[in-house]
């Protein structure tokens, strides 16, 4: 039974593996609680979990009694949580934090700093290692070893360790998702002692993103990248950075760094020799301490900058990755000798070899192993870095300077922002991510030029000459993805993530790079961005107005105008109003004496011209509708369901959930106008969980019901919009006139992993209205699709097609004609409804601005009066 000590009492034991007998002892700083004693139970037992409030009020017990330890906040979750921090070290350490940051901070900007200072700090202060547990929240033995780390840092007495607590400041998020802890516990307790014990949970554990909160450290969609950004860059920017996560049960039990290969060029190779070091110390501690199955140089790649522990190697720290095997939550796991494999990624075969020489043979594993193997691995990453502390405060300061130095050279010497964008809304997301991210932006205060381009006052200019420009480069620049292959003529080794992401083409946005030095002009350092407020123009008495309808900010402007109840409708022809050209696409909207407040935000907060203009409105309109939206969820996690979810929000479309219920309940028209079917494998909508997998409430898929249910609300006048593989069950069900050219391709034959295909649309198609005739569609295994022109079972129009020859801006492709020229974006008339078709993920993480508006289009015209477009009854 868990209970909680009322007074905090003496600590007899320590934790074993940080007590030395032959140490000379030094007295604790107060009487602190084991976490035994605290929670109840031993960190790692069977079946338990420490819960997130139990975890807080034991880390601010152990600081309120603890003079090594102080706690501080690192910022909100997306439901109102807080991250922790435990900042833990000697106590004439914490007795001047404060100037232990900011020589720290001063450090990470060589620019402010001359080399001998530098010298002076590496020489007097600690170095700054933090460490995150379980972003994600159902690996969740990170959380519990946090609570034993704390422990036994907060009253060890043998003489390493307190060299150690002298040599390091260690920052200790306990949970970097806690939202989700709190959700994997409280599903986890509730099927305890249940068939169902240990199963996955029905939805994501996070409100929107599930695993993808760790796929989300560039964009900063999600609070708590932000806050950790924010943490990170802004107040203690750490020379090391642990995360700590868990992988599959039936291979290696740890991984530590170096990792696998490919690595992203851009990052100081100091950094990677120093992972390499710190992760060699950390699995000789793992070897001292009998944990056998540890793997190095494999399974996991830094390429891409997306990861809690990627996007901080552009800011010169460290960072080094565990990854542990798993169990069933807190429920103990056998795994037999004939189960254990090797990777393709490192370890062809498991037996003994150089990277992995001492296999795990197999047996019962617990949480509380994964509990102990974390704890090895921290006690040896911090003596490392104890170690080898003056190192690396020095190199962290010289990988900063090296940058600068790089960057002045040019190649590139800049990135330029002009302010005259496509799409503002667009253009002010990537400006702000990259403040978030502490790249140092400057903005012109007059007008300059550069070779034969003239730019305007309010361009902003990112100069490389900047600590962190390996982080702006990586982000700004082309991918060419190193290619692997473990043997000529090998089918291609599939990237651990995505291998291009470009963010000015995905997010269509235009940055000019120049590679030659040239003369700045005057400017001021750019520390909060917003979009450009725009004018309202003409007769104040219009009778109608014209609103720019370029950008997804567009779709902000319609959703805001409908909910005012304005009478809204698309151009489908150039419009000339004062002076100026509004493109097909362009909003109408009748004036009304309540609308003016609504047009005014429009143009200053989405900075969209507005014209207003009397008399009769321009000919040639598409009327909208506001649009009822239907959002599959199925009881399979599925977290590009989690992502439109968000993507919704934000740009403020209402919507309501369907889940498996209520689509094979039918009657589906009368409910909704269109109903969007996130990617996933047709398989998985279909089936879902299993029977007996799972409680019988979250079992089984869409079955022949919900699709008999969604062909009929299609017949019945409904949009059904699918995106990526989801589209070939839309396909199949419809019996659309399509086929998938890629679908049962070999990897030999056809190989594009997450990058950025050039897209061909047509501009006099609602569908593609607000967006320019070429841009960049994230493409990840995805599809590509020809029509039968000749059937009669429907009619397929083709919206945007893949380029006719050179496809790829970002990434790998490979076999680019069987996809060159081929339909990517497609809308099918069906009966008295339509299926619009989107072969890839147009909102892909909430990161592909540039297609944000297909999906946004499809829902703008479910509930419209569309021109029939040949449509035919099946």
């Amino acid at each position: 039974m868990r209970r909680h000590v009322a007074s905090l009492v003496l600590v007899v034991l320590l934790y074993p593996s940080w007590v030395s007998t032959q140490a000379q002892l030094a007295p604790v700083a107060a009487p602190v609680a084991t976490p035994e004693e605290f929670f109840g139970f031993r960190m790692g037992a069977d079946r338990e979990l420490a819960s997130w409030s139990e975890i807080r009020k034991y880390f601010e017990a152990i600081a309120t009694v603890s003079d090594r330890v102080e706690l501080v906040d690192a910022g909100p979750t997306t439901d109102g949580n807080r991250l922790v921090a435990a900042v833990i070290s000697a106590p004439e350490n914490i007795a001047r934090l404060d100037a232990i940051r900011t020589a720290n901070l001063r450090l990470a900007d060589p620019r402010g700093i001359a080399p001998a200072e530098a010298r002076s700090i590496a020489e007097k202060n600690p170095v700054v290692v933090a460490i995150g547990a379980s972003i994600h929240a159902s690996e969740i033995g990170a959380t519990q070893a946090a609570n034993e780390l704390l422990h036994s840092l907060a009253t060890a007495s043998d003489a390493e360790t307190l060299q150690v607590l002298r040599d390091v400041v260690l920052v200790l998020l306990p949970s970097l998702n806690p939202d989700g802890h709190m959700l994997v516990v409280d599903w986890y307790r509730k099927w305890r002692g249940t068939d169902f014990e240990g199963s996955p949970l029905p939805w994501l554990y996070h409100r929107y993103v599930g695993h993808d909160i760790n796929r989300d450290a560039f964009m900063m969609n999600m609070v708590e990248n932000r806050s950790l950004a924010r943490f990170f860059y802004r107040q203690w920017h750490p020379q090391v950075f642990l995360t700590m996560h868990q992988m599959g049960p039936r291979g290696p039990r740890f991984f530590v760094p170096p990792n696998y290969d490919p690595i992203d060029a851009n990052y100081d190779p100091i950094i990677w020799r120093t992972a390499g070091l710190l992760g060699h110390a950390m699995a000789l501690t793992l070897e001292e301490d009998g944990r056998s199955g540890v793997v190095q140089n494999a399974l996991y790649d830094y390429y891409w900058p997306g990861y809690e522990d990627s996007a901080p190697l552009g800011h010169n720290t460290v960072c080094v990755l565990t990854e542990v095997a798993s169990v069933r939550v807190a429920t103990p796991i056998r795994v037999a000798a004939n189960e254990l494999q090797g990777s393709p990624r490192g370890l062809p075969e498991y037996r003994a070899q150089i990277n992995f020489p001492n296999p795990w043979p197999g047996g019962e594993w617990k949480l509380r192993d994964i509990v102990d193997y974390d704890l090895s691995a921290v006690r040896g990453l911090l003596e490392g870095a104890a170690r080898y502390r003056s190192t690396l405060l020095e190199n962290f300061y010289r990988m900063g300077l090296r940058a600068v130095e790089t960057g002045a050279k040019g190649g590139p010497f800049a990135f330029i922002i002009s302010p005259d964008q496509y799409d503002p809304h667009a253009a002010n997301k990537l400006r702000q991510l990259l403040l978030d991210g502490a790249v140092d932006m400057q903005r012109s205060l007059e007008p300059f030029r550069v070779a034969d381009t003239v730019y305007p006052a309010g361009t902003d200019i990112i100069l490389m000459a900047q600590p962190f420009r390996a982080y702006a480069k990586t982000l700004l620049e082309r991918q060419v993805y190193p290619a692997r292959r473990t043997a000529p003529g090998a089918p291609p080794e599939r990237p651990y993530d995505v291998a291009g992401w470009t963010l000015p083409w995905q997010m269509n946005v235009k940055i000019d790079r120049y590679d030659q030095t040239f003369e700045p002009p005057p400017t001021t350092r750019l520390d909060l961005t917003a979009i450009a407020p725009a004018q309202v123009w003409g007769d104040r008495r219009a009778d109608y107005f014209v609103i720019d309808g370029r950008g997804n900010g567009a779709s902000i402007a319609i959703n805001r105008l409908m909910k005012a109840g304005a009478q809204v409708s698309w151009t489908t022809r150039p419009v000339e109003l004062q002076g100026f050209t509004y493109a097909p696409g362009a909003i109408v909207a009748r004036a009304t004496s309540d609308l003016r407040a609504v047009l005014d935000g429009v143009a200053n907060e989405l900075g969209l011209r507005v014209t207003g203009a009397r008399g009769r409105a321009p000919e040639g309109q598409l009327a909208l509708a506001r649009s009822r939206v239907g959002l599959y969820k199925p009881w399979v996690e599925n977290i590009d369901e989690g992502w439109t979810r968000w993507l919704l929000e934000q740009f403020e479309f209402s919507y309501e959930t369907l889940t498996d219920q209520d689509i094979r309940r039918g009657g589906l028209r009368g409910r909704v106008d269109a109903i969007i079917l996130p990617d996933q494998v047709a398989e998985r909508l279909l089936q879902g969980h299993a029977q007996g997998t799972m409680p019988p409430e979250y079992v089984g898929g869409l079955g022949q019901e919900g699709v008999a249910a969604l062909v009929q609300f299609v017949q019945s006048g409904g949009t059904l919009v699918a995106l990526d593989s989801a589209a070939d069950f839309a396909a199949d069900a419809l019996k659309l006139p399509v086929k998938n050219v890629v679908r049962d391709a070999k990897p030999e034959q056809f190989f594009c992993p997450g990058s950025l295909l050039r897209l061909e649309l047509d501009p006099n198609q609602p569908l593609a209205f607000g967006m320019p005739a070429q841009t960049a569609a994230f493409f990840s295994f995805s599809g590509a699709y020809e029509t039968d022109a000749g059937s009669t079972t429907g009619s397929v129009k083709t919206v945007g097609r893949y380029g006719s020859k050179d496809l790829l801006m970002s990434g790998w492709l490979e076999g680019e004609p069987m996809i060159a020229g081929k339909s990517a974006v497609l809308e099918a008339a069906v009966g008295e409804g339509r299926a619009v078709l989107l072969a890839f993920r147009a909102q892909h993480r909430a990161q592909a601005h540039a297609t944000f508006r297909l999906l946004f289009n499809a829902l703008h015209t479910s509930a419209s009066a569309l021109p029939p477009s040949g449509r035919t009854t099946r």
